[in-house]
């Protein structure tokens, strides 16, 4: 597991239309990650319409060597993640979300988790009882029912595989994204699912989620399409 230039962590962080927001939520994550040493931000364009693009590179001037920028098409989610972990130098991933509905500073939490536990992944989970999750009613009511969904499915050792907060093994990471076909939603899903096929020791941790507005615009139109993405992953990974 060797390292570029020392660096022990990564952070891919997906975004997409935050420029009103992104260049002060960098900086508290890079702010958090100095603690930890040698690290970096990959920060991934997922073809924002509004100045994301201009922000990150400013970001990416300021901190030289700190900061990566990469900028695709739209693309999902999913493929952020994916192609943003695929250049990434530390031996750990993280993946965190840019709005910071999950604040930077768990890293700390993680990273010290994983060392603990010598975990090869450790798992952001809403549902576990030590969480604290500011979350409407309905979207509690959509996690719960997902959950379910997935657990009889799935069967995976960890309660939640959604929240965007997730510390993995590099190596094993990309071992696993060869494997998963998922571009959207469920790559998150897929993924835990050939971690786990890889043999992955795998440790799920509280989070501490903070409201955001745009839990609100979870419609049924949504719901049925991530139903109809999940049923695929199932039957692609049960071959």
């Amino acid at each position: 597991m060797n390292s570029a230039a020392g660096i022990k962590l990564s952070v891919v962080m997906p975004l997409y239309n935050e420029g009103a927001r992104i260049t002060p939520n960098v900086e508290q994550t890079h702010d958090v990650l100095r603690m930890l040493g040698p690290s970096e931000m990959i920060l991934v364009n997922d073809g924002s319409s509004d100045n994301s693009g201009e922000e990150i590179v400013r970001l990416a001037e300021k901190f030289p060597g700190e900061i990566v920028t990469l900028h695709l098409p739209r693309s999902g989610k999913g493929e952020a993640l994916r192609r943003g972990a695929q250049i990434a130098r530390g031996e750990f991933v993280v993946f965190l979300d840019a709005d910071l509905d999950l604040p930077p500073e768990q890293i700390l939490f993680f990273v010290a988790i994983q060392r603990v536990k010598k975990a090869d992944a450790v798992i952001g989970s809403k549902m576990h009882p030590d969480s604290t999750v500011d979350y409407p009613l309905i979207r509690r009511i959509y996690s719960l029912g997902y959950f379910w969904l997935v657990k009889f499915l799935f069967g995976l050792p960890v309660r939640d595989t959604q929240t965007g907060l997730k510390l993995v093994r590099r190596d094993l990471l990309l071992q696993a994204l060869e494997k998963t076909e998922s571009r959207g939603f469920t790559l998150d899903l897929e993924l835990l699912v050939r971690l786990v096929r890889l043999g992955a020791v795998m440790v799920e941790a509280p989070v501490v989620v903070r409201h955001s507005m745009k839990f609100g615009g979870i419609g049924l139109p949504v719901v049925w399409q991530i139903f109809c993405d999940t049923w695929r992953t199932w039957q692609r990974v049960r071959k």
